[in-house]
């Protein structure tokens, strides 16, 4: 979602070229239509063997002289390298910090058991952290979503840092929250990451028992999101929570749920799915980290446990106290529209070079 933002934003002041490497399932044959249209040129690298990917992509353009190269993500790197010469500035869009994502990852695994994964995750922080090292001094400029990750790499980065926060479009009127007798709590993410797998384990497990013995009303759960695995299948049914799966759009759901949960325990950068609640206008519960990196303050904007029972605790007064939730939501939306609208993105893209620009981007992942 970030990339096709940040592609949308440059569009209004860029001419653009687009090289998309499929890095991340489901992987695309074409550039899709909602993308092509916004640029000058695209194209698609696709090849099995990452090698010949990275060939491919380096002819792809081989003719072509740009003011900017804009690469996103550092997996993206390898694949742009030979557009980061000449006289172009070259620009690094991190969404996270992905050496910090490893690690919390690594340590999420180890509290839950598996130290085989967090193995893996630790070496995978070390590898990305060599590569952030390398990036650091590679580009002029690297965004980040939050200022926390901008302080945070202060110490680290030779480039010019800014903040190029995480947006959402803020749809058009929607209905008030559900107001009948069973409340109905919603969870969207994709399920085959692992952080999401966790909040749904968790909430199941730990936070919906207590949730169902204090409120006053039927407590229905959704989740929706791609990816689910056969374990959580399982979680959802020994606990009678609905997993919508995959869907078309997730505007009936937001609009049939009372509250949005962001039981999230490891992450890195900021979680869109809390902006987009705002966005629906559903007020939301989530963990510290869940909220970190946005400008929302507990009780203001959003309410956080850190807890099973203080997570529990904040869904049943959300359940019993409407005027709370209606204030959590006129909150929350002022602070989107002021800080994380489409609008607001738009402005915070470096104001437009004297000549045509043809950033190089890769697509989002998920």
């Amino acid at each position: 979602m970030r990339a096709g933002m940040v592609l949308e934003a440059l569009a209004e002041y860029c001419r653009v070229s687009l090289l998309v490497v499929p890095l991340y399932p489901p992987f695309e044959q074409q550039v899709a239509e909602v993308f092509r249209k916004r640029c000058l040129k695209s194209a698609i690298v696709w090849r099995p063997d990452y090698r010949d990917q990275i060939r491919q992509a380096a002819e792809t353009y081989r003719d072509s002289r740009f003011d900017i190269v804009h690469v996103f993500r550092l997996a993206a790197v390898p694949s742009a390298r030979a557009y980061l010469q000449g006289k172009a500035r070259c620009d690094l869009d991190l969404d996270d910090i992905e050496s910090k994502t490893h690690r919390r990852l690594a340590s999420l695994y180890r509290a839950n058991g598996d130290a085989l994964m967090a193995g893996s995750e630790e070496a995978e922080a070390r590898r990305s952290e060599l590569l952030e090292a390398v990036a650091f001094q590679e580009f002029d400029r690297v965004y980040v979503c939050s200022e926390e990750d901008k302080n945070e790499l202060l110490a680290r980065c030779r480039a010019e840092l800014r903040v190029l926060p995480n947006a959402v479009r803020v749809p058009d009127a929607v209905g008030p929250c559900g107001t009948d007798d069973v409340c109905r709590l919603l969870f969207v993410g994709t399920l085959g990451y692992y952080p999401n797998q966790d909040a749904v384990t968790w909430f199941c497990q730990q936070i919906l028992p207590h949730i169902r013995q204090k409120s006053p009303v039927g407590v229905r759960v959704d989740i929706v999101g791609a990816g689910c695995c056969e374990r959580l299948r399982d979680i959802a049914a020994a606990s009678a929570v609905h997993l919508a799966g995959q869907v078309l759009d997730v505007r009936p759901w937001y609009e049939a749920a009372r509250a949005v949960i962001v039981p999230i325990r490891a992450a890195g950068g900021t979680r869109i799915k809390i902006l987009e609640a705002f966005s629906y206008q559903r007020p939301v519960v989530t963990t510290s980290i869940g909220v970190e990196g946005i400008q929302a303050r507990p009780g203001e904007h959003v309410l956080v446990g850190d807890t099973p029972e203080a997570f529990a605790s904040l869904c049943v007064q959300l359940i019993t106290d409407p005027r709370l939730a209606q204030n959590l939501v006129e909150n929350a939306r002022s602070l989107l529209l002021r800080c994380y609208s489409a609008e607001t993105l738009k402005r915070s893209v470096a104001s437009p070079p004297a000549v045509a620009v043809r950033p190089v981007s890769q697509s989002d992942g998920g």
